[in-house]
């Protein structure tokens, strides 16, 4: 099994642009890195361009990766003109001719990674592609015990309209896996066609969960070292009560 068999969540470009649309709060945060970078930047998992199309906006020169198909071309129709390149890769295993300033994940990609196997692959290739003198940024999520906790019965999450004024339900179930450290979350979406006919998509979404101190070593023993740490994209230090931990690594010389 692939990764992107893993990933059918983000199999359906325009589903996906309706439930993540927002900017903030990580692009705000990326935008001042990107600007301080002052040379090439690299987004792994940059999905329909959520982050990568206002970096170009803003005159950032911005690379986007994405192992789906869908997501890259749905990401190049809504670009038009902006000079992104956007590339179908595996952040495990693509090799671009060019060296980075900046190079940041979005869109939980490090918690996609399920063995070290493959985190350790992730950081090798950002090593590979950053400048000397270059930043890699990792955000995932705090663990929290209620975050780990399995919900085994469905349950409502949220619900929204698309284009055409149609209802989306969205509900799901929780499982998680204590010995591999694997959350996953099956999302059900349910609507109406247009003759009435009711529709139900499901879509499992596996995640690894990664520890402070995992994490810690994990970015030593690959090469890194922490520049900077925060517990949410408003720069906030990491605390017990932190919902994010943000990585700003640079490579050990």
């Amino acid at each position: 099994m692939t990764l992107a068999d893993l990933l059918v969540e983000y199999a359906d470009p325009e589903l996906y642009d309706l439930e993540n649309h927002e900017f903030d709060p990580d692009g705000s945060f990326l935008m001042e890195y990107a600007k301080e970078a002052k040379g090439p930047v690299l987004e792994l998992g940059c999905g329909t361009g959520r982050i990568t199309i206002p970096l170009a906006q803003s005159g950032i020169d911005i690379t986007g990766l994405d192992i789906m198909p869908a997501m890259i071309e749905r990401g190049k129709q809504k670009a038009g003109n902006l000079p992104i390149q956007w590339i179908l890769g595996d952040v495990r295993t693509y090799r671009i001719e060019r060296k980075f300033h900046l190079i940041f994940e979005t869109g939980s990609v490090f918690q996609h990674l399920l063995t070290l196997e493959d985190q350790e692959a992730f950081f090798g290739r950002a090593g590979e592609h950053l400048d000397i003198n270059g930043s890699l940024i990792v955000s995932i999520r705090f663990p929290h015990p209620d975050l780990l906790m399995e919900v085994l019965t469905e349950k409502e999450w949220y619900s929204y309209k698309n284009h055409d004024g149609t209802k989306i339900s969205v509900s799901g179930i929780e499982t998680y896996d204590p010995v591999r450290q694997v959350k996953v979350e099956t999302a059900y979406r349910r609507w109406s066609d247009a003759n009435g006919t009711p529709v139900v998509k499901e879509a499992p979404l596996s995640l690894r969960t990664t520890y402070p101190q995992e994490m810690l070593a994990l970015i030593h023993y690959n090469g890194f070292k922490v520049d900077q740490l925060f517990g949410d994209f408003d720069r906030s230090p990491l605390t017990a009560h932190s919902r994010s931990m943000i990585f700003v690594c640079r490579k050990n010389k």
